[in-house]
Parts: structure tokens; C-alpha cells; sequence
């Protein structure tokens, strides 16, 4: 089981992959990786974006977030079954779901489905492709007792973000510093408030900008769920540039 994510030397066929017990480890890969997930039904042409938010092995069930855009939800509602593609560091997985049930799961909209009784992996890549990182044009606003500072992302994780500011800013950003109101503006998402610990900063002379490490601090199920589709948006953007490059 420990060979299913490992690199190969090259890309290999498709697999069936039928032992619950691989299946579970393929699917908490999937979880805790927080990898978009391509929701399609089979009678219409639309895709739709979710992720995982729960597994349940000995209940043998899992949980998805809401469908991106809103309408999938009402396919899923009325009962139409559905397929799930989903890729980890080039692999390539796939199931079908009958049915899934609305619930509220820690708070929030979730999909209840059974756990795929098969699967299919497909590792297409022979080499892992790592993700450039762009600036993002998305504010992000500190606030404290003592001072004010609002500048854009970096890039952007399920646990945290790299901030640029303006001027150094090493004195007001101590390493370790729990900022307890942070505000993140998010394409496609909306404004997000957490609180978040500095982790490093470092000044570029040069650009006249500090680089902020910000770690997230005990996000809610809520906030936390915000800031993985956010980060399944940028993915899908990124999925998006990279199919437009391969026609030239």
C-alpha cells in the first residue's frame, strides 16, 4: 500500500483499486491534503468543485464540502448520481457516487456519501510537478493595539500564508506574535477574519517590502472550510493556465 503515492519512473496504466483498506488511505491522502476535488454528473456538461471534509472508514462513509458553483447542490439534492475526479502530485483518481444526503457537518452545509466500494488510480506523471508560486492580488489586513498594516498575499496554504508589506516592518512583526485580528480578502470567496502567529520576516533593501510568514491560529470548521476553497480556486486557476500554455 505504501507504493500507491510513491514517484514512479514513468507513467503507468490505470488501476482498479478495490482493497477498502487502500481505498481509505487514497481517500485520507485526498483529506488531509485538502485536494480539489471535479464533481460531474452524467447527463450534463457542467464540472463542479468541492473537497473532502470527513471520512468515517468503519462507518464507511464520506463527507464532501458544497458544490462550487451552487447549483451542483441541487443536482446532488434531487438525488442524481454523481462521478469525483481528483489528482494528488500527479496522480489521477476517480470514483462514482449513487447518492449523497445534505447534513451539517461541524456547522456547516456538508454531502454525505457512501465510501466507494472501488477506485481508480491512475498515476499519469513520470515527475512531480511543483506549483510556482505567484504574488496574488488579495488583501490582507493586520490590525492591533499599536498599529495598522495592509498589504497582499503571496501565496496562500491550507495552514497558512506568506504576506507582502510595504517598508520593514520587523519591528512592529515579531517572530511568534499572535495578531488576533487578521482580515483575508478572497477572490471568489468574500473577506475571511482569523487570527493568525508570525512565524518570520524578513526585509528586501531592495523592493523596500518585508515577506510575512502568518500561520493560521485555530481556525473554525467555517473559516477553515473558506480557506480551502480559496486554495482549490487557486488550483483550478493554476490547472486552467497550465491547459492554455500546453496549445502553444
Amino acid at each position: 500500500m505504501s507504493s500507491l503515492l510513491a514517484p514512479e519512473t514513468g507513467p503507468q496504466p490505470p488501476r482498479e483499486v478495490r482493497s477498502p483498506i487502500e481505498i481509505n488511505a487514497l481517500l485520507k491522502t485526498l483529506l488531509h491534503s485538502r485536494d480539489q476535488l471535479i464533481v460531474s454528473f452524467p447527463e450534463r456538461s457542467q464540472k463542479f468543485q468541492s473537497f473532502i471534509v470527513a471520512i468515517d472508514p468503519a462507518g464507511k462513509q464520506l463527507w464532501i464540502d458544497e458544490l462550487v458553483p451552487k447549483e451542483g447542490d441541487r443536482y446532488i439534492t434531487e438525488g442524481e448520481s454523481f462521478r469525483i475526479d481528483a489528482w494528488h502530485e500527479g496522480v489521477h483518481m476517480r470514483w462514482h457516487c449513487v447518492a449523497a444526503q445534505r447534513v451539517i457537518l461541524e456547522g456547516a452545509p456538508a454531502y454525505c456519501a457512501a465510501l466507494p466500494e472501488q477506485l481508480i488510480y491512475h498515476q499519469k506523471r513520470g515527475a512531480f510537478r511543483a506549483v510556482v508560486q505567484r504574488p496574488l492580488e488579495t488583501g490582507v489586513t493586520l490590525h492591533s493595539e499599536t498599529f495598522r498594516l495592509s498589504g497582499h498575499l503571496f501565496d496562500v496554504s491550507a495552514t497558512g500564508c506568506k504576506a507582502l508589506f510595504a517598508s520593514d516592518q520587523a519591528h512592529a512583526l515579531r517572530p511568534g506574535a499572535i495578531i488576533e485580528a487578521c482580515q483575508l480578502d478572497l477572490p471568489e470567496i468574500g473577506t475571511l477574519d482569523l487570527a493568525v502567529e508570525v512565524r518570520h520576516v524578513s526585509y528586501d533593501e531592495k523592493r523596500d517590502e518585508s515577506h510575512v510568514g502568518l500561520r493560521f491560529r485555530q481556525p473554525s470548521p467555517q473559516a477553515q472550510r473558506q480557506v480551502d476553497r480559496f486554495v482549490n480556486y487557486l488550483q483550478r486557476e493554476a490547472r486552467r493556465l497550465e491547459k492554455r500554455d500546453d496549445l502553444f
